[in-house]
């Protein structure tokens, strides 16, 4: 389903959702390129399933897409803790960083995506980290 209006989210109609069905419509929002209404309905189910791997994936995905940056790091380390042998995730936290002009600190998490087997773009971007200064 594409939501082709800006869809008008108070605090109240976000905590009454169910959380599946909160998970679902903050999917359908980023998909449909609204990304700031998606973090809004996830914040709240980030603190009910803390543990959770997908949902903080999405919200890191949703912050990423507003250009929220650091709120996307926190949503990808946190990720990545959770999850810390997913390359998918030690990609998303490198860009999260990349994004920052934290090169080096993201060519970390590239590396250890790299090594994980992930695409062969973590590698090069790892090279252009490490290549020497003219």
């Amino acid at each position: 389903m594409t939501i082709w209006m800006k869809p008008t989210l108070t605090d109240e109609k976000i905590e009454a959702m169910e959380p599946l069905a909160a998970f679902r419509y903050a999917e359908e929002l980023l998909d449909s390129r609204f990304p700031r209404e998606a973090a809004r309905v996830l914040r709240p189910l980030t603190e009910a399933e803390p543990r959770n791997a997908a949902v903080w994936e999405l919200l890191g995905r949703a912050h990423f897409a507003a250009a929220h940056l650091g709120p996307a790091e926190e949503a990808f380390r946190t990720l990545v803790d959770l999850e810390p042998t997913s390359a998918w995730a030690q990609t998303a936290l490198g860009l999260s960083l990349d994004r920052q002009s934290r090169h080096r600190e993201g060519a970390v998490h590239h590396r250890l995506a790299a090594a994980m087997g992930s695409s062969a773009r973590d590698a090069t971007r790892v090279e252009l980290v490490d290549r020497p200064a003219d």
